[in-house]
Formats: C-alpha cells, structure tokens, sequence
C-alpha cells in the first residue's frame, strides 16, 4: 500500500511541537479486498438513515412497506364498515383449480382493509391430495398489521360421516358437532370448557351456519375466536378468526363482523 507523504514540515524553531499533518492514504491505493467491506459499510449506513428518518418521520420504512399488501390497497369495499370484500379467483387455490371448491359459485366474506393475505404451505393447501383430499386442507389466510387471523379450512364431508347430500344440521346440534371439529378450530385439541357460546342460523344463501365463541389459551394461533360452520354439496367449511388475549379486547368487533359476513 502506497502512502503519499505530507507536504508540510515540523517546524524548526520548536523542536518540540509535533506534527499536525498526517499521511494521507490513497483511495486508489486500497486493496481491491477491502472494496466490499467499505461498501457493506455504505450500505449499512444507508439502511440506518433510512429507518432514523422513517422514525422521525412517524412512518417506518417496514411498516410502510407492508401497508402496500394490505387488502384495502386493491379489493373491493364490502359495504360493511370500512370492509373490503374477498371472492377468490377459478385459480387461487388448489381445490378451486382442481375444481374441489365450486369455482362458479365459490365462497366469499368481508374482511378489515389492514389484513395482509399469508402464503399457506403446500402440504397445508391439498395441493399434493386434490381433488381427493381425505384430510381437511387451508384454502386462504388472513392476518392483520396489528393482530388478528382469518382462516377458512375445509374439510372432506367423510371425514365427519359416510353420509352424502346432508346439511350442517344433519350432523347434529352445534354443540355435538362441535365435538368432532374443535380440533380444527384450535389446531390442538378442545376443551368443554373452552365453549363460550354455540347458535345456529340460516342466511340468505339457504345454508344454515353453526356460530361458534371459544376460549382456549392452549390453540395454536389466537386463544379467543369466532368461527362458523356449514356444509355445502361434500365439503364442510371452517371459517376461523382469532386473536391473542393481548388483541382481543381491541379485536373483537371486528373479527365478529368479518366471521358473521362469510358465506360458503
């Protein structure tokens, strides 16, 4: 490495006095192995100016980010609330491609515009089964900026009866046939005494829904939920939104309106 030398000298009346000027180093003479550390430093620099000025700014740079997924950014309004409306496309999932789902008439429900549709894994969508899945599968997932999850999960009519051509109430009351999907709800197992509430109603669709409040701490996604449920030609629909004990109390609402809206 090359240095280039000061021009100015130590001065010779006083002998003691040290130099001021400093060999300068040469750009141009640095290592070409330390050309990418500086500019990783750069970089980083850069990164760090970002999020300060987002910071002073009110708006940080990941959550603006964000904001351009949320539903609100490109789905219809519901009419509810601020809601936005969600139908999926013929192509959206693997059992409405495999034409599991009816893809003509296919499920629909409103949804707060901050949700940020989630990627549901391969072997949790039923895209190695379909069409003949004979386990439930996750068909979409929702989850908001600051809490809450929406999540519709299907099931195979024969993995609840040997029985065709039925309706949600030929599988009992809601509490009896809470008993055979509770495990679906909370992704574990379920408690009696995690039922807060169980009715049933028949909506402008001709399907009867069985309406569902649960508290279980122990569920693998969100400890208080809403979930509905009804059955349309051999599949059995679970429409799912949850949120932590932290989120509830600010959630609730808005996640019985989101869970009221849905239809199969």
């Amino acid at each position: 490495m090359m240095l280039k030398s000061s021009s100015s000298k130590c001065s010779s009346v006083n002998r003691a006095s040290t130099c001021r000027s400093m060999p300068v180093v040469s750009a141009s003479a640095l290592p070409r192995s330390a050309e990418p550390v500086i500019a990783r430093r750069q970089a980083l620099l850069g990164a760090a100016a970002l999020l300060a000025g987002s910071a002073l700014t009110g708006q940080p740079g990941l959550a603006l980010a964000a904001q351009t997924n949320n539903v609100g950014s490109y789905l219809p309004p519901a009419g509810i609330s601020d809601f936005v409306l969600f139908v999926p496309t013929k192509a959206k999932t693997p059992a409405l491609r495999a034409g599991t789902v009816d893809s003509a008439n296919p499920y629909k429900f409103a949804l707060p515009p901050q949700m940020v549709e989630q990627k549901v894994a391969n072997i949790a969508s039923g895209n190695y089964c379909q069409p003949r899945c004979d386990e439930p599968w996750t068909e979409v997932i929702f989850e908001g900026n600051t809490g809450g999850r929406v999540e519709l999960i299907v099931a195979p009519l024969q993995k609840l009866t040997p029985r065709k051509n039925i309706k949600v109430e030929d599988l009992g009351t809601p509490e009896q046939l809470l008993q055979r999907v509770g495990n679906y709800i909370t992704g574990t197992y379920l408690d009696e005494d995690a039922l807060v509430t169980a009715t049933s109603k028949k909506l402008d669709d001709g399907l009867t829904y069985y309406y569902y409040e649960l508290n279980a701490p122990y569920a693998k996604v969100g400890g208080h939920s809403f979930t509905a449920c009804t059955v349309k030609g051999d599949l059995a629909y679970l429409f799912v939104t949850s949120a932590n004990e932290k989120q509830w109390g600010k959630l609730e609402s808005s996640l019985k309106e989101t869970v009221d809206s849905f239809r199969a």
